[in-house]
């Protein structure tokens, strides 16, 4: 079974050149500056778009001049040779929530990998399948998700809770064999994924497909109960792994942390999840020490 790397901001973290998301939603009021108290970022970034002053006669132009700011602000994020390590474990997929490129970047220091990479997508707004194929000397096969956007197209940046629930949308028809998309002037359908199980026949076509047949490995990444279109997903799988299609579902999902609450680890396991404790040390290298030593785990574990 293939493996699944899915990584959050937490390696980016590293770079002294990121932002955090407090700081990047804090720029985004400009003055109409509020105290952000436990609302998750989703809700923060609806009040800052709603409460923005209209330059123009639709909502979705002036989300698009916030989306384009975001962009900007995360433009800088440099490469890291966390990636680089990442690249180098013997998995198929890696899927980001991150907009940047800090990853791709990354993999310039490497000869084997053939430059341009070509984004294999026609979405303008959503990232079902916003995929780009890492073409390699070694021919290994290396597909990089970016499931919430990216920033050279800043209306896929996904951080509101409308797009999110627009994502949550597709997904289902997607699971449920009703989406629908165009390539090369023809319209596909895609079967569900009962259909998919039952007949082994994926198409590739969406990282959805991931959590049903690849080993997902969840690493530098909070899993914030806000990620509502993952928890969609990984609710969704749980849910059919308790159906008539039980027997079919024999990936595993995977989440790793320094440590974790009670309350989380509870719903994730009794989403199916299995928790890894990978305890990090102190001092001022603690998170470069934490990746050192994950990526060792992750190498043993993925052969």
């Amino acid at each position: 079974m293939e493996n699944t790397i899915f990584f959050g901001n937490g390696i980016n973290r590293l770079s002294p050149e990121n932002i955090s998301w407090s700081n990047l939603l804090n720029d985004l009021k400009e003055t109409r500056t509020f105290d952000n108290d436990s609302l998750p970022n989703t809700m923060i970034y609806e009040r800052i778009i709603l409460e923005k002053p209209n330059n123009h006669s639709d909502i979705l132009n002036d989300e698009f001049e916030a989306k384009a700011k975001i962009a900007d602000l995360m433009a800088n994020i440099k490469p890291h040779q966390t990636y680089i390590d990442l690249f180098n474990i013997n998995a198929e997929n890696y899927l980001t929530t991150n907009y940047d490129y800090a990853f791709i970047d990354s993999l310039k220091e490497l000869n084997e990998v053939n430059f341009p990479i070509y984004e294999y997508s026609s979405e303008d707004v959503y990232s079902i399948r916003r995929l780009k194929r890492i073409s390699n000397t070694n021919e290994r096969k290396k597909h990089f998700w970016q499931i919430h956007g990216e920033l050279r197209k800043p209306a896929t940046i996904m951080l509101g809770l409308d797009h999110y629930c627009g994502e949550i949308g597709k997904i289902d028809n997607y699971i449920k064999g009703t989406y629908r998309y165009t390539e090369h002037k023809e319209t596909i359908t895609e079967i569900s994924i009962a259909d998919k199980l039952l007949n082994k026949n994926f198409s590739g076509s969406s990282w959805i497909e991931l959590f049903f047949n690849s080993n997902i490995h969840i690493i530098g990444f909070s899993l914030d109960y806000a990620e509502i279109d993952l928890w969609w997903i990984i609710n969704k799988r749980a849910r059919m792994k308790k159906s008539e299609l039980g027997l079919l579902i024999t990936n595993k999902i995977s989440f790793y942390c320094e440590d974790i609450n009670e309350h989380l680890k509870g719903v994730l396991e009794s989403m199916d999840v299995t928790i890894e404790i990978i305890p990090s040390s102190s001092g001022k290298n603690r998170y470069n020490d934490y990746y050192k030593k994950l990526t060792e785990v992750l190498n043993n574990k993925i052969k």
